[in-house]
C-alpha cells in the first residue's frame, strides 16, 4: 500500500470514528443534563360534583398520594390515589326512619345524633407530558395528564354510640350507604415547578373526573328495591400538590435527592 492510500484510509477512518465518538459523548452529556426523576406527590383538592353525583353530594375535599416517573424527554408515567371526604349529603337515606318531627329515635328512646357524610376514593394510572416554558429549565412548565381507573363513593352514617338506631347498625348499614363505583377517566392540566435547588416543588392546576358508576348494594332498605341505574358522576376542582423529586443518576444505578 502506498503512503498516499494509507494516509487517505487513515483520514477516512479517523473521520467516521471521531464523529461516532463525538456523537456518543454528546449523547452522554445530554443524558447527564436531562436526568430522569421519580416524583413522590402529596396532594389536596377542593372539588365540586356535577352530573348525577351532584344530586347526592355537595362540595367535597380530597387528599392524595401519587408516584410519577419523569423521563429525560419529560414524558410522565404514574399512579395516583385520592381519598374523598365531605360533609354535604343532599340525599336523606334515613328519611323512612324519621318520625313526624323529622327525628330519629335511638335504642335508649332518646333522639339519636346522626350525621351523614361522604366518603370515597379515586385511583388511577396516568400518562402525560411536561412542556417546559424554557428549554434550559425543563422542570418548569405546563403539565398535562390523562388517567384511567376506578371511582367509588358512599354515604357514611355517623352516630353517637349512646343512642344507636338499630336499623343502621351492623349489616343493615349497607342498605342505606348507596355505595357506588365504576370505571373513571381523570384529566389534569396545570403548572409544575421543580426548582434547581429542590426547595420549591409544586404542581397546581385543574382536575376533571368522569365516573361511570352503578350501585354495588343488593338492596336499598329505604326504597325497598335494588338500584339498577347507571350513573355519570363528575368532579371538577383545583388541585395543589407538593412533590418530592428523586433524581436518577445518568448510569441509572444511583439515586440522589
Amino acid at each position: 500500500m502506498s503512503i498516499k492510500k494509507f494516509a487517505f484510509s487513515f483520514l477516512v477512518f479517523s473521520f467516521f470514528f471521531g464523529n461516532s465518538s463525538t456523537n456518543a459523548q454528546d449523547e452522554q452529556v445530554e443524558k447527564k443534563n436531562n436526568p430522569t426523576y421519580v416524583l413522590v406527590n402529596l396532594s389536596y383538592s377542593f372539588q365540586t360534583p356535577k352530573g348525577d353525583m351532584s344530586n347526592r353530594y355537595g362540595r367535597n375535599n380530597s387528599a392524595g398520594l401519587g408516584l410519577d416517573y419523569l423521563t429525560s424527554e419529560n414524558w410522565i408515567f404514574g399512579t395516583q390515589v385520592d381519598y374523598l371526604f365531605g360533609t354535604m349529603v343532599k340525599e336523606d337515606v334515613l328519611a323512612s326512619l324519621r318520625n313526624q318531627n323529622g327525628d330519629l329515635i335511638g335504642n335508649n328512646r332518646s333522639i339519636a345524633n346522626i350525621r351523614l357524610t361522604e366518603r370515597g376514593w379515586n385511583a388511577n394510572v396516568l400518562f402525560g407530558k411536561l412542556i417546559p416554558f424554557k428549554k434550559e429549565k425543563r422542570l418548569f412548565g405546563i403539565r398535562a395528564t390523562v388517567g384511567v381507573g376506578i371511582l367509588q363513593h358512599k354515604i357514611r352514617i355517623q352516630q353517637d354510640p349512646a343512642s344507636l338506631v338499630p336499623q343502621t347498625t351492623g349489616d343493615y348499614r349497607t342498605g342505606y350507604d348507596r355505595m357506588s363505583n365504576g370505571f373513571a377517566f381523570t384529566e389534569f392540566i396545570g403548572i409544575q415547578k421543580i426548582s434547581s435547588n429542590r426547595t420549591i416543588n409544586f404542581i397546581l392546576g385543574v382536575e376533571l373526573v368522569q365516573g361511570f358508576t352503578k350501585s354495588r348494594r343488593e338492596w336499598d332498605y329505604d326504597k325497598m328495591t335494588k338500584d339498577q341505574n347507571n350513573y355519570i358522576d363528575l368532579l371538577i376542582g383545583g388541585k395543589l400538590t407538593w412533590t418530592i423529586p428523586f433524581e436518577i443518576g445518568a448510569e441509572g444505578e444511583d439515586l440522589f435527592y
